[in-house]
């Protein structure tokens, strides 16, 4: 059958019961906030840090960019310093084959750090392409 006072106690215990848990409420609300604090600043952290990786990368490009190019006219002229050098060989007594040695070194020392230099740039596309999220992981 019904009963009237079972559900006016029912009723009072549902309306009661969240007055009588205010204590426990708002301290989940504080624990809810402080963790939202939290998940915020560890959110601006990785922004930050995603970003200063970019500006890294995108600057180790520019630069390794500039040496290429410094490189390749550096290049250029050691080789014509090769060349002056072999004819000065051919019509000169001042000239030694040991200048012409020393000039060819240049410029494979030259040339070899013009693929160091190309190395460097294609390392940090790289660098630039894990920055901005791209890769795998295994």
């Amino acid at each position: 059958m019904f009963n009237a006072s079972s559900v006016f106690w029912n009723l009072v215990g549902g309306l009661t019961q969240p007055i009588l848990n205010q204590g426990q409420n708002k301290q989940r609300l504080r624990i809810a906030q402080a963790n939202q604090q939290e998940y915020l600043v560890a959110f601006k952290q990785t922004v930050l840090t995603a970003g200063q990786e970019v500006a890294n990368a995108m600057h180790g490009y520019q630069s390794a960019s500039e040496k290429i190019t410094l490189r390749a006219s550096q290049i250029d002229y050691l080789e014509k310093s090769v060349n002056y050098t072999m004819e000065l060989l051919k019509y000169t007594s001042s000239t030694n084959y040991t200048d012409v040695l020393t000039s060819e070194v240049n410029l494979l020392s030259a040339q070899l750090n013009s693929i160091n230099d190309k190395l460097q740039q294609l390392q940090t596309v790289v660098s630039l392409y894990q920055s901005l999220g791209g890769g795998w992981k295994q």
